[in-house]
């Protein structure tokens, strides 16, 4: 079977990429394979930051909801990835393109930093679906962008675009085209910076 996350080493950057078609959305497949990587991570002392992108047209669209009704499912699983994700001591950056909703937006708030493409939509859309944000979006958007605009994503469940994200505080640079060699560069720049992590769970709330 295609491997659905794969790791990539470009000097002292780890790029995690996640490559399930059609939309690279959330599926066990593709937890089992961040796992992996994040392992593969955790054991490389001479890493010094990550970007996490994805193939094809956009970053992660969601979870996958073909599982959602199967027996045994459950979010705990890719919660679990999100905390490894962000509990990592070395800088994460995402590379968001396309768009970004549901569980795309928790593994990017997840991340420490965030690079978007000019014509990224981002949001929690869940609740047109009748549920909730499961993988903490409701506990680290707020911390990032104010209680006042995550209630609003989180009721209404639209989606704002790349200029509306990074005047909120939700994405940290926006850029016009290649997006991964954008991140890569920003991954480098806070190398070099000794730029201290920015854990969005951990953060006080915006105002």
């Amino acid at each position: 079977m295609t491997e659905r996350v794969t790791l990539e080493v470009d000097g002292m950057i780890a790029v995690v990429v996640i490559d399930n078609p059609p939309v690279n959305a959330v599926s066990r497949a593709v937890v089992s394979g961040l796992e992996t990587a994040l392992a593969r991570i955790e054991a490389d002392g001479g890493l010094r930051a990550v970007v996490i992108r994805c193939a094809g047209q956009t970053f992660v669209a969601g979870g996958d909801i073909r599982e959602f009704d199967q027996p045994g499912f459950s979010a705990g699983p890719f919660n679990a990835v999100l905390a490894r994700v962000e509990a990592l001591p070395i800088p994460v950056v995402a590379a968001l393109h396309g768009n970004v909703p549901g569980g795309g937006l928790e593994l990017a708030l997840a991340c420490h930093w965030r690079v978007a493409d000019t014509k990224i939509r981002v949001g929690l859309p869940e609740v047109k679906l009748g549920l909730l944000p499961g993988s903490l979006g409701t506990q680290r958007l707020p911390r990032l962008v104010g209680g006042e605009l995550a209630l609003d994503l989180i009721l209404t469940g639209r989606l704002i675009d790349a200029t509306a994200a990074a005047k909120a505080g939700m994405i940290d640079e926006v850029v016009a085209d290649d997006v991964a060699g954008a991140a890569a560069t920003f991954a480098r720049r806070l190398v070099a910076e000794t730029t201290a992590l920015r854990r969005a769970s951990a953060m006080e709330p915006s105002a």
